[in-house]
């Protein structure tokens, strides 16, 4: 991959993720902004409602009878209505106003916004309006009143007709509270951006760094074996001149002769080894047998003019030596091979000196070329210029290329740069000291401008007069640019809207940035050389203190959430990551750093989210009291028959004076029992709306067992069968008043499905079981199931597949919120054979 693409990939991958960033940050203010917006609709509808209710009810009791002066008054529905509205505009948070296109009373006259809606009413385009003013700080909602009997009493005149849209009801609601948090998510949503931005900038920054870094090393490795190259085929033309031992090999009879120089290299004497071919098979290295012997026949087959083949063969003692073989084989005048002869020579020191030396050219070449440093001398009396070769690399020039001073500095000097350049050079000649100076030139290959630092040396001579200069050109152009991006990084630390702190192996502080300063109060000279754990505010206690500590000391990252305490002694809240710094060389820790950003309003936020989650969970409890109220109906239904019937047995028993003690404490114990049945019912009535905040230890049968003293009633009436299976016989600890809502708004659902869908043999099917550490909670039926197209819906908020009178569409969702998020489990629904099935899984207690 070349190195410009690797850095477009780079690029491309950040801001990818910066995009990413961007979409998360604008997906969950806008959620929380849609959540806060629909709560004030509900909040508008529940007051139309009530509104409404209060004026049905007034026009249908014809007005009422109010206590002035020790007389009773008969009071109208308008005016009643008027009254009602008067006081509750009076609060300065609701303000009411009934209007129509023709009202009675001038002073109800229409708006602008209301005339518009009204006649969209009239036409029957909508039943409701809603909007925010142009500064979010009233919402105004409309819904159409419709014309009943007991509106023509008063509008009869007017032509009104039963069914007829002839009006509507403005409810305004005081926003400054939306407003106020509008204008903070905004702010907010920009103080993410900005962040995201510069910390995609700085990640962007080091990775681009990193790569340029893997580049230049790739290409230093590559000069440096293209060298090693050069220098190997060196060491090979210089071993060929020696000649030590003497060898001659018969080809036609086999027999080989070797000198005694060429055994005593060996540690042999001359009658210690046989002249033979064998001999030197059994001597020579396993591994360099088989290349020894494919030169030794290329070359006895003409294939190369001379043999040569550099290999091991053992020594007496058993240690190897190094061999520089050389022969020539010759031939008949029939070009066949009859005879060889060559030369041993015992290279084992020069090889020895090969190994340093390559080692020692390799640690040179590395040190050259990484320094980016050459050397150059001139001469004052016949003005030569000598440049070495690294200098010549540095100025871009051929190795056999030749300039002069005049062209050093007019062709190769920075034209910004020559005029000091110039200066500083002759200062130095009439002066006779020798200085260094810092310049830019430009590279001759590429034209491109390089830093460099030159040291100059004057040399004179006996006379104390100047004859020549020597000195050094190094290219510290990645120096200066790395200075210049670690001023870069350096600047966007400083300026980021995050706090960066350094500390210490011992935790004291060493660096700050300025956010620190400005979100602590304290300068850097105040928390120099001391702990963070100044600034600690008491929220994490000592263990958690000890397992962060114990977390970085192991090389490991923390990351977790901090309460602090300001100089002024304000709290704020910061989010922060600690690591370990490592050294390159022996990879131990040498510093920590801390990156935190402050989280103090993101913190309060959560907190009043969760105030309204609990709010919300509180009144989808009470908002099925109706619906209790009527499930209470249905239980006190056959007690009080029962009672009825026991007191009327007795005042039949007395008028016929045939009471009899035994009848009549049979009766009254009938009485006291269906009484004691009341009492219970409305205990545990009591009981599902009392909100506990404790976690429980209990079983899964027991809150079943208290949902259907509420509404096993209903069930029962219904036709609907319970079959319940308890399997784990697990305890869990935690919320048991919250489950229950859950498992009765799911049983109330499958009630209203099956008798809405007239299903004949109606069941409702519980089972319970565990798994690992988990219990799982199923709640099926056979009302045919949900629909597909509905199953992902069905959580949401304010969905709901009945009418507006029959259910708001937050029972679901608030189930879902409560299981997650407050009993930290899991809630989901699918279809079975038969119906929809809802499974809750919770953690179990460990026993």
């Amino acid at each position: 991959m070349s190195h410009l693409k690797a850095i477009l990939i780079t690029i491309g991958v950040v801001f990818i993720g910066f995009l990413l960033q961007v979409y998360y940050i604008n997906f969950s203010i806008s959620n929380q902004i849609k959540i806060y917006e629909d709560n004030i609709l509900k909040e508008a509808r529940t007051s139309f409602n009530s509104f409404f209710v209060t004026k049905m009810w007034n026009t249908t009791n014809k007005g009422v009878f109010i206590k002035h002066d020790e007389e009773y008054q008969k009071i109208n529905p308008i005016d009643m209505t008027k009254q009602i509205f008067d006081m509750s505009n009076n609060n300065n948070v609701k303000s009411y106003k009934i209007t129509s296109l023709s009202p009675l009373n001038p002073n109800n006259k229409p708006n602008f916004y209301e005339t518009k809606v009204l006649k969209k009413f009239e036409k029957k385009e909508i039943s409701e309006s809603y909007e925010f003013n142009k500064n979010y700080k009233k919402f105004n909602y409309m819904a159409a009143l419709t014309v009943t009997r007991a509106c023509l009493e008063c509008h009869n005149s007017q032509g009104y007709k039963i069914g007829d849209i002839r009006g509507g009801v403005r409810v305004t609601v005081d926003t400054n509270d939306f407003r106020d948090f509008y204008l903070s998510s905004s702010k907010k949503r920009e103080y993410y951006m900005i962040f995201s931005f510069f910390l995609s900038l700085l990640v962007l920054l080091v990775l681009i760094h990193f790569v340029n870094n893997i580049y230049r090393k790739h290409r230093i490795i590559i000069e440096m074996s293209n060298k090693y190259k050069i220098l190997s085929q060196r060491y090979e033309y210089a071993i060929n001149g020696s000649n030590d031992g003497l060898w001659d090999w018969n080809l036609l009879t086999n027999e080989v002769y070797f000198s005694k120089i060429w055994k005593a290299m060996l540690g042999y004497k001359d009658e210690e080894l046989a002249n033979s071919l064998e001999t030197w098979e059994k001597l020579v290295h396993p591994d360099d047998f088989e290349k020894a012997s494919h030169d030794i026949n290329a070359n006895h087959r003409g294939e190369t003019a001379h043999y040569q083949n550099i290999h091991r063969l053992k020594h007496k003692d058993g240690h190897w030596v190094w061999i520089l073989d050389r022969g020539k084989t010759i031939f008949d005048e029939n070009n066949k091979a009859i005879r060889m002869v060559g030369f041993h020579t015992d290279v084992s020191k020069q090889k020895e000196l090969e190994i340093d030396l390559k080692r020692s050219e390799k640690n040179l070449l590395k040190a050259e070329k990484m320094s980016h440093l050459g050397h150059f001398r001139y001469n004052f009396k016949d003005k030569n210029l000598t440049l070495s070769k690294n200098i010549k690399a540095v100025f871009g020039l051929n190795d056999e290329d030749k300039i002069t001073l005049e062209d050093l500095i007019k062709n190769f000097t920075h034209e910004e740069d020559r005029e000091a350049v110039i200066r500083k050079f002759f200062l130095a000649k009439q002066t006779g000291k020798a200085y260094k100076n810092e310049y830019r030139i430009i590279r001759q290959s590429d034209r491109e401008i390089r830093y460099v630092n030159c040291n100059i040396e004057i040399k004179k001579d006996k006379n104390k007069n100047v004859y020549s200069v020597i000195g050094t050109i190094q290219d510290v152009t990645e120096f200066a640019l790395i200075q210049n991006e670690l001023s870069i990084l350096r600047q966007a630390v400083e300026q980021a809207p995050i706090s960066f702190v350094i500390t210490n192996t011992q935790g004291e502080i060493e660096y700050v940035n300025t956010h620190f300063t400005k979100v602590s109060g304290y300068s850097f000279s105040e928390v120099a050389g001391k702990n963070p754990n100044i600034l600690k505010a008491d929220f994490l206690d000592k263990k958690e203190y000890e397992l962060l500590w114990e977390t970085i000391s192991s090389g490991e990252t923390w990351s977790g959430t901090f309460k602090n305490l300001a100089k002024d002694k304000n709290e704020f809240w910061e989010r922060a990551i600690i690591f370990p710094i490592f050294s390159k060389k022996n990879q131990k820790i040498t510093n920590y750093m801390a990156i935190k950003q402050e989280v103090t309003k993101e913190i309060k936020l959560q907190e009043e989210l969760k105030d309204k989650e609990e709010l919300m969970i509180a009144q989808s409890r009470h908002a099925a009291m109706g619906e209790m109220i009527s499930m209470i109906a249905h239980q006190w239904r056959q007690p009080i028959s029962v009672v009825a019937m026991s007191a009327n047995n007795i005042l039949m028993d007395v008028e016929l004076d045939t009471l009899e003690a035994e009848a009549l404490k049979e009766n009254a114990q009938d009485i006291i029992n269906q009484t004691q049945y009341l009492s219970q019912t409305i205990e545990d009535f009591r009981n599902f709306f009392k909100p506990n905040k404790q976690k429980e230890i209990f079983y899964v049968k027991d809150v079943f067992k208290d949902a259907f003293s509420v509404i096993g009633k209903t069930l029962e009436n219904n036709n609907i069968n319970i079959l319940e299976e308890y399997c784990s016989s697990c305890q869990i600890n935690n919320f048991r008043k919250e489950l229950l809502q859950v498992l009765i708004n799911i049983l109330k659902n499958a009630k209203e499905v099956l008798v809405q869908r007239e299903i004949e043999s109606r069941y409702i099917k519980i089972e319970e079981s565990s798994f690992k550490d988990k219990v799982i909670i199923k709640i099926s039926d056979n009302a045919g199931g949900i629909k597909e197209e509905l199953l992902e819906k069905i959580f949401e908020p304010y969905f709901t597949t009945k009418n507006e009178l029959e259910g708001t569409g937050l029972g679901l969702y608030m189930s879902k919120i409560i299981v997650e998020k407050h009993l930290l489990g899991k809630l989901k629904v699918y279809n079975k054979e038969e119906g929809a099935c809802f499974e809750i899984t919770l953690r179990k207690e460990s026993v």
